[in-house]
C-alpha cells in the first residue's frame, strides 16, 4: 500500500513538473518584453532589403493586452491574434484580416501577409526581430525607437466627446502636445493655456497626467475636454505624421505632426 502511494506521489511529481516546464519555456522568454515593447520596421522579406522592395514603410505591432498584431503603413492593413508556444521562442499568428484596397504594388503585401502568417518562431539580437518558419528566416525588422518616433510637436485635429464643433471647441487655436521621453514628461498648450503631464509608455500602452496647467480664463469649452480625455486614454498608435490616442479600441483623439 505504501509502495502505491509513493509511486502515485512520483507520478504526480512528475506530471506537475512537466505542465510547469512546458509553461515556462515561454513565460520565462526574455525577449518576449522586447517584443511587445517595441514597434518593429521591416527591413528585409524573402532575402531582399525592403528598400529594393517598395517605398512604402511597413511595420509591425504587438498589442500584448489583447494578444494581437497589426501590420501598418502598406498598401492594406493586417490585424490578427498571435499566441507564444511551449517551444522557446515559439510563436504562430493568426491569418488575421486584411483591408481590401488596391495599390500599384500589391506584391510587398502579399509577401508580408505570407512570412508573418508561416512563421512558427522569432528571435532578437541587437535589436533586430528574425521571423522564422523552422530554421529559415523570412523576414526581419527593427526596432524603432519610441523618442524618434514622437518627435516634434503634435497638433490636435479631432477629439471625441460632445456635440459642439470643433473650431468652436477651441477657438484660440488647437492644442498641442511635445514629448520628452527622456524626462518621462509631456508639455504642450491645451488651447491657451500651457500645461505639462507625466507619461509613462510601453509598447503601445500609454498613460498620461495629471495634468497640471497655467489657469487662464479661456473661451470654448474644449480644453477641459482636452485634459480630461489626455488623462483617460490608454493606447497609442503613431503612422508617419498621425498620431491616434484610444481608450480601449475606440478612437478618441488624433494629432498630425505640425
Amino acid at each position: 500500500m505504501k509502495q502505491s502511494i509513493l509511486s502515485m506521489l512520483a507520478v504526480f511529481t512528475i506530471l506537475f513538473a512537466s505542465c510547469g516546464g512546458a509553461k515556462n519555456v515561454a513565460g520565462n522568454d526574455a525577449n518576449i518584453s522586447k517584443l511587445t515593447g517595441h514597434k518593429w520596421q521591416l527591413i528585409e522579406i524573402g532575402g531582399k532589403e525592403i528598400s529594393t522592395v517598395t517605398k512604402r514603410t511597413l511595420h509591425l505591432s504587438l498589442i500584448p493586452s489583447e494578444s494581437r498584431y497589426a501590420v501598418t503603413g502598406g498598401c492594406n492593413t493586417l490585424n490578427g491574434a498571435y499566441s507564444f508556444t511551449k517551444k522557446a521562442g515559439g510563436i504562430k499568428f493568426s491569418q488575421g484580416i486584411s483591408t481590401m484596397m488596391a495599390c500599384d504594388d500589391m506584391e510587398i503585401d502579399r509577401e508580408v501577409i505570407s512570412a508573418v502568417t508561416q512563421t512558427s518562431k522569432y528571435a532578437i539580437e541587437d535589436e533586430i526581430l528574425v521571423l522564422y518558419k523552422g530554421s529559415t528566416p523570412l523576414a526581419k525588422f527593427k526596432a524603432v525607437a519610441a523618442d524618434s518616433e514622437l518627435a516634434g510637436t503634435w497638433e490636435l485635429d479631432y477629439i471625441q466627446g460632445g456635440n459642439t464643433p470643433f473650431n468652436e471647441l477651441f477657438p484660440q487655436g488647437k492644442p498641442t502636445v511635445n514629448f520628452d521621453l527622456n524626462a518621462k514628461k509631456v508639455n504642450g498648450k491645451g488651447a491657451c493655456n500651457n500645461y505639462n503631464a507625466t507619461v509613462e509608455i510601453n509598447g503601445r500602452n500609454i498613460k498620461i497626467g495629471p495634468v497640471a496647467s497655467t489657469r487662464m480664463g479661456c473661451p470654448g469649452n474644449g480644453e477641459g475636454l482636452y485634459f480630461e480625455t489626455l488623462q483617460k486614454v490608454n493606447v497609442i498608435s503613431v503612422n508617419g505624421d498621425t498620431m491616434t490616442l484610444i481608450i480601449g479600441d475606440v478612437a478618441v483623439m488624433r494629432f498630425a505632426r505640425r
